[in-house]
């Protein structure tokens, strides 16, 4: 038979547990102090190559986004701040400031043109002519950082998809589901009509019409109405993948 566990063994044991639980704290509290001190190196380490390649990554995009992507990883942030000593080290404060001050120039030049909305593609190349010769390269990545920059001015700059398509919002109002859903019928040739939206979703008239009623006020859309009985409707910002990104040389 058993014997019952004494008061003795009770507390030896408590106390054993306790010693045990100090000790993994004790480790813990080590390795914590150690992975510190590796990031610590880590964002000096980085912060020394910063200085050495400036030049390189303000030229050089796909390095740019590598620097910033290692940044990323061991939480530097150097677009947190325009003050902050990465984001001064590498440049980018004042690159992503001047890039959002052209992004919104071109979105509300074009926007009585395609309703606020514009292939991603389009705008960069929109960029690229009229950025000044020798200037920063920009690619997709920097578009995207700069449009994030823009979120406290609540202008709706942001990036949308429809299909495969990246497109590039720049108006304070939310496209509601049938609308998104609608365009993806202009994906490839820029337009559609009511009858391709009634095989593909099977909507009845007044949903069809609802929507596109409300894509045609906000200028999303186009009517073409050279046939009365089955009119067409375009969609502007897909016109430049269309003609292959060329159309258009306004800035």
């Amino acid at each position: 038979m058993r014997r019952a566990v004494g008061i003795g063994g009770l507390r030896r044991k408590e106390a054993e547990r306790q010693a045990l639980s100090r000790k993994g704290n004790e480790l813990a509290q080590r390795e914590i102090q150690k992975l510190q001190e590796q990031i610590s190196l880590m964002k000096d380490n980085l912060e020394d190559f910063v200085r050495e390649h400036q030049k390189d990554i303000r030229n050089n995009p796909v390095f740019r986004v590598q620097v910033q992507r290692m940044c990323q990883l061991i939480g530097v942030d150097p677009l947190a701040s325009r003050k902050g000593y990465m984001a001064e080290l590498l440049g980018v404060g004042d690159f992503y400031c001047e890039l959002g001050i052209q992004i919104i120039d071109i979105c509300v030049a074009t926007r009585s043109m395609n309703g606020g909305l514009m292939d991603l593609d389009e705008l960069r190349q929109r960029l690229i002519r009229r950025r000044l010769k020798g200037s920063e390269p920009v690619v997709e990545d920097d578009i995207r950082r700069a449009i994030n920059q823009l979120k406290p001015l609540r202008g709706g700059y942001r990036i949308v998809t429809f299909g495969k398509r990246k497109m590039v919002q720049s108006v304070a109002r939310e496209m509601n589901s049938d609308q998104s859903t609608m365009l993806t019928l202009a994906e490839y040739t820029s337009k559609f009509n009511i009858e391709d939206v009634r095989v593909a979703f099977g909507w009845d008239e007044d949903r069809i019409h609802s929507c596109i009623d409300d894509m045609l006020r906000s200028g999303i859309i186009w009517i073409d109405s050279y046939n009365d009985a089955h009119p067409e409707y375009w969609v502007p910002a897909f016109f430049s993948q269309l003609s292959g990104g060329n159309s258009g040389n306004r800035g």
